[in-house]
């Protein structure tokens, strides 16, 4: 599992996190890409990993659920890149959609109760990669999901560096291109004043 490509070569997340981080990277706007466009692509790529049977659909509501997610995760990931709190809609609108998915509590084998998914339905499936983030929080790996700061990117990478201080998605893709860009507007403003 995990998304082949990588930018910048860096490592993906490490299971079961990758497949938050593969979630999240089915849409790059800068790259006019949506793997989950359609209900019927949605379901395709839940089954695809094993989250609901082969030949599952999606409905309209669950389809508009997976993509409040996938927004609501990307936008938690920029949080962390950010080093700031999620804005206070983020959080609303992310609290709507937790609300819609079917989950229990179940006492693992550790003794530490853990969220677990109801069903082999769509919305149970996003109810499985939420209950991956939970599990990544509580062992640390989750802050390290981020997603590159360029505004047209968003791609989600896992920080791996020892001071967690990534913000790019690649340095040679996407910081390159927003540190080149502010160097000439500040030549410009300095050619333009003087």
């Amino acid at each position: 599992m995990g998304n082949a490509f990588q930018p910048g070569g860096r490592s993906a997340a490490p299971a079961p996190l990758v497949l938050v981080q593969d979630f999240v990277n089915t849409e790059i706007p800068e790259w006019q890409r949506d793997d989950i466009a359609t209900p019927p692509l949605l379901a395709g790529w839940l089954a695809a990993r094993g989250l609901v049977p082969v030949g599952s659909e999606a409905d309209g509501d669950s389809f508009v659920v997976a993509r409040e997610l996938r927004r609501g995760l990307r936008e938690l990931a920029l949080a962390h890149t950010l080093d700031r709190a999620p804005t206070a809609d983020a959080r609303a609108a992310l609290d709507v959609v937790l609300a819609r998915l079917p989950i229990r509590f179940a006492l693992g084998g550790s003794e530490a109760v853990r969220v677990v998914p109801i069903g082999r339905t769509i919305e149970s499936a996003l109810a499985a990669i939420v209950a991956i983030v939970l599990e990544a929080e509580h062992d640390g790996t989750w802050s390290r999901l981020k997603a590159c700061r360029k505004d047209s990117c968003g791609w989600v990478f896992y920080d791996g560096s020892r001071n967690r201080s990534s913000s790019w998605c690649s340095m040679q893709i996407c910081g390159n291109r927003v540190k080149a860009r502010a160097a000439r507007g500040r030549r410009a403003s300095r050619t333009g004043s003087g």
